[in-house]
Order: C-alpha cells, then structure tokens, then sequence
C-alpha cells in the first residue's frame, strides 16, 4: 500500500513539474525572452544517479533482511 502511494506521489509530482515547465518556457516565449542557460547538472545525470540510489537502497535492503540468500534466490 505504501509503494502505492510513493509511486502514485512521485508520478503525481512528475506530472505537474513536467506542465509547470512548459508553461513557463511558453510564457518566455510569448513575451520574447530567450531560453535560459541550463545551470547545474542535466536532467538524464539525475535520473542515473536516483536509479543508481534506488537499485542501492534495494540491495542493502534485501542484504540486511535476508542476507545473500535475499540477493540470489
């Protein structure tokens, strides 16, 4: 039930972030701003880096539990 309602969350959270940009990149465009610089690091390198965190997080979940027997089967 709980991964229900993280996952039904985060998309929720994916959803707005994601109109809430394309609304702002088509307001600049209305009032004739040019696009900004992207600051920091690129949205493909914090993707990798939380499937990195949650594949992790899983591992040392299942190790602390179950031991390797949780790893292998």
């Amino acid at each position: 039930m709980m991964l229900k309602l993280l996952f039904w969350g985060g998309l929720l959270a994916l959803i707005f972030f994601g109109l809430r940009a394309r609304y702002q990149r088509f307001r600049r465009r209305m009032r004739g701003e040019p696009e900004p610089e992207q600051q920091g690091p690129k949205t493909v390198t914090l993707i990798l880096i939380a499937i990195g965190l949650v594949y992790g997080g899983v591992i040392v979940f299942r190790l602390a539990t179950d031991g390797l027997d949780g790893i292998f089967y």
